[in-house]
């Protein structure tokens, strides 16, 4: 009976494990999606209605999603007490301090951060130019992400099953 249960405790860890690590591949593609919705916002504010960055961003960050709204929103903050001199010094701060919290790769947050290195340092069409670039980038980001979804949520949860039931066959 004992054996029977903990192969039963082992399978189902096992198994929950492996949906664990596939809705993370999931929550990938929401927050990169999150980004990019973002950016488009933050491009409407910044070049059409002339809002200033930090005000932006809290603007922004009301409308989004969390984890990537409450970033923002610390981002504003850190920006509107002029605890930073830049906007990627604020950011790189607010990404280091959560970066538990979301799900997106070093590769995708060092693309954010490159974006903001030049935002608000150039003319408008040099800030057009970046935000189209960044837009771009993301878009690719997206795509992968969207592909290496597809391919390894099934993956990780079979996996998982899998190896609980290998464990349980050894273990017997």
């Amino acid at each position: 009976m004992i054996k029977i249960i903990g192969s039963l405790l082992i399978i189902s860890g096992t198994t929950i494990l492996g949906f664990i690590l596939s809705e993370n591949l999931k929550k990938r593609v929401k927050e990169l999606r999150e980004l990019e919705r973002t950016i488009y916002q933050l491009q409407n504010e910044i070049l059409y209605t002339h809002t200033p960055i930090p005000e932006a961003l809290k603007i922004i960050s009301k409308k989004g999603i969390k984890p990537i709204s409450e970033i923002l929103l610390k981002v504003s903050e850190e920006l509107m007490s002029n605890n930073y001199d830049s906007i990627y010094d604020a950011f790189f701060y607010v990404f280091k301090h959560m970066k538990d919290k979301i799900n997106l790769k070093d590769e995708d947050i060092t693309e954010v951060l490159d974006f903001t290195r030049s935002l608000g340092e150039s003319d408008i069409n040099g800030q057009v130019k970046m935000f189209s670039l960044t837009l771009i980038n993301l878009k690719k980001r997206i795509d992968e992400a969207e592909v290496a979804m597809k391919k390894n949520v099934k993956m990780y949860r079979y996996l998982g099953f899998s190896f609980g039931a290998m464990i349980v066959i050894l273990l017997i």
